[in-house]
């Protein structure tokens, strides 16, 4: 079976077999799935917004990620009526810089999926240990560990 793999500041698009986001810590791993159509965007991002600012990489901000993900849809024709997965903002190091760090990324990851009418229907947040989201799209199951 096909694997997808989702490195950190990366961006894939997946429509056959799984769709792997691994080693989620503090950064925020998100998977847009449409059942209809079989296919998926995963992203990993570290950042949350990039206010404006031009970047060489899409994966590294929530909202560039976001953007080059719908752009993947409306490229192939796939609406964007999507299950939508969120993994990470974990704290691995002590501080409470650290728990801010995680929380802050999660909630802006939240908002700038909230701003596309894009409703979460899984999510694992916070705590903190590493986090693992896989895809089956033939199945249509997402499983986060």
């Amino acid at each position: 079976m096909k694997t997808t793999a989702v490195k950190p500041m990366k961006c894939e698009f997946a429509d056959e077999g799984m769709l792997w986001i691994d080693k989620i810590a503090t950064g925020v791993g998100v998977i847009l799935y449409n059942p209809e159509y079989r296919c998926a965007v995963g992203f990993h991002v570290l950042r949350g917004k990039s206010t404006g600012a031009k970047v060489d990489n899409p994966g590294y901000f929530a909202d560039t990620a976001l953007e080059h993900a719908v752009k993947e849809f409306e490229q192939r024709g796939i609406p964007l009526k999507v299950s939508v997965a969120i993994a990470g903002g974990a704290t691995l190091l002590s501080g409470t810089h650290q728990q801010e760090v995680g929380t802050v990324l999660v909630n802006q990851v939240k908002e700038i999926l909230a701003a596309r009418k894009l409703d979460i229907k899984l999510e694992s947040v916070g705590g903190t240990k590493m986090r693992t989201m896989i895809l089956n799209i033939d199945e249509g199951k997402i499983k986060i560990t």
